[in-house]
């Protein structure tokens, strides 16, 4: 009897799929986050080689590290080359802005004692996905063509009906999503998903017919895309980009 190709099954690193050709893939190996950490590796390099040098010293330019904080937040409350995701955008810039008053000795406090202004932040923040998921849902389906969903501490299971499906954010801290947006369609041929993931999981099950873009960063996390090539020309594109940090994003269809 002939042999059939069974597939080899996928192994995850951190950040990174290993398929059964042994090759990495993922959104650090393509895609414009290798190219942003390729840059942050080749700027710490030279700024170690100009303090060995005796030309500047490192750790008085890394003190400023949270600056980088700083310019991320502001980022993603104006919209400046990314989504607007105003939760993530506050807390980057709460904490970067406060740890460098703290680093020069301009407050007190150091960041863990303003751990309760993270929950309001939070709270206000799924107050007010609360309400509009009130407004679009009906009998637990979300007809929403913009998917606002948050995960704190707990489980959300959702599913989305919309015919003229968007995008929107996901937001999962400490927390998981169990996502389904199979009996979806896309108003355009492309919706991108802004995910911010801290500690968290989600699991997102799309259509046969879309294909699935990964521009989304992991950080000691991963993001897996486990869907099937569509069968003839895809129907739409989902791209997911924003923010993983130990934790974990998985796609099937």
């Amino acid at each position: 009897m002939p042999e059939t190709d069974v597939p080899k099954p996928k192994r995850m690193v951190v950040g990174f799929m290993v398929g059964g050709d042994g090759r990495l893939h993922g959104p650090g190996v393509y895609g414009p986050s290798r190219l942003t950490f390729g840059l942050l590796v080749i700027a710490l390099g030279v700024l170690f080689m100009l303090d060995n040098l005796g030309i500047a010293r490192a750790g008085d330019i890394l003190r400023w590290w949270p600056a980088l904080l700083v310019v991320y937040g502001v980022a993603r409350i104006t919209g400046w080359n990314c989504r607007v995701h105003l939760a993530s955008g506050v807390l980057f810039t709460i904490l970067g802005s406060w740890m460098l008053l703290h680093t020069f000795h301009l407050v007190r406090l150091g960041i863990l004692d303003l751990w309760p202004l993270v929950l309001i932040l939070l709270g206000a923040s799924m107050v007010t996905g609360t309400l509009q998921r009130a407004r679009s849902s009906r009998g637990g389906d979300d007809a929403s063509p913009s998917l606002n969903a948050l995960a704190l501490l707990s489980g959300v299971q959702r599913k989305v009906v919309a015919q003229d499906f968007r995008g929107g954010d996901i937001t999962a801290i400490m927390g998981g999503h169990e996502i389904d947006l199979r009996p979806a369609r896309m108003a355009e041929g492309q919706a991108v998903l802004d995910l911010f993931v801290w500690w968290g999981g989600v699991e997102l099950r799309v259509p046969e017919d879309w294909r699935v873009s990964v521009e989304a960063q992991p950080i000691m996390g991963a993001v897996v895309d486990e869907t099937r090539a569509p069968i003839g020309e895809a129907r739409g594109v989902l791209v997911l980009r924003g923010l993983v940090v130990m934790g974990g994003v998985e796609v099937k269809n």
